[in-house]
């Protein structure tokens, strides 16, 4: 994803706090999925943990009515297959999961991105972004964090139907960067990076992956590379 340096610090503390909430709680999915027992000793409960169990939450709160509908349709985990564009016109591919759930009182949704490590590249990569609805303007906002790389994102979106969910953000140099959710169904969907430079006229595109709902069938292909770390080139 592209580095881009330039954001609030109260941003990044909502956004990494509730990181911990879904890379720890990731431990535990993972384990359920496998069958493995929930008092394995990388989900051990204590006092560390709390912040996972005030953070989940089940559903949306109430009071956002109607307007979660799309994005829920993505909660969950998912298996992707990353592709992202380089400058040189070459496609660098990956394997991953996608991991979304909704957090403090239903208020608001987070994912948690994950790009497995590769021979070349031993540790994996970890993003997220959390989304929150703001009544006034009627807006969809997200904020995405690149901890590693101390990087934050701010958008604004909404959705468009029920198969597609729209984020856009101006960026420095007056390009325009679009991340959209589209043909959502209940076990796939297309996850899409594009970029404008003429105001949204003609787009770009940089990423495109692609996801199965954990479980579901399997990914096309076993393709490798390296892809979060230039999302953005989120």
């Amino acid at each position: 994803m592209a580095k881009i340096r330039s954001a609030r610090w109260a941003a990044w503390v909502v956004a990494s706090g509730c990181l911990v909430c879904m890379s720890l709680g990731v431990s535990a999915t993972a384990g359920r999925e496998r069958g493995t027992s929930a008092s394995a000793p990388h989900v051990a409960s204590g006092p560390h943990l709390d912040i996972v169990a005030a953070l989940q939450a089940m559903s949306p709160h109430a009071s956002l009515r109607d307007e979660p509908k799309t994005l829920s349709r993505v909660v969950g985990t998912w298996d992707v297959e990353y592709t992202d564009y380089l400058k040189d016109g070459t496609a660098s591919h990956h394997t991953g999961q996608f991991i979304v759930g909704w957090v403090l009182d239903g208020r608001a949704v987070q994912d948690l991105w994950i790009v497995n490590p590769t021979e070349a590249d031993k540790d994996r990569e970890v993003y997220t972004t959390v989304y929150y609805f703001e009544p006034k303007s009627r807006a969809w906002h997200a904020t995405f964090v690149d901890p590693e790389r101390g990087s934050v994102l701010a958008f604004t979106g909404e959705a468009a139907g029920n198969d597609r969910f729209v984020l856009e953000t101006q960026e420095s140099d007056s390009k325009t960067t679009r991340w959209s959710f589209n043909d959502i169904r209940a076990d796939s969907f297309i996850w899409r990076h594009e970029q404008s430079s003429d105001g949204g006229k003609t787009w770009q595109l940089k990423s495109e992956h692609h996801m199965s709902r954990h479980g579901s069938s399997p990914l096309r292909s076993d393709r490798g590379g390296r892809v979060l770390g230039r999302w953005l080139s989120l």
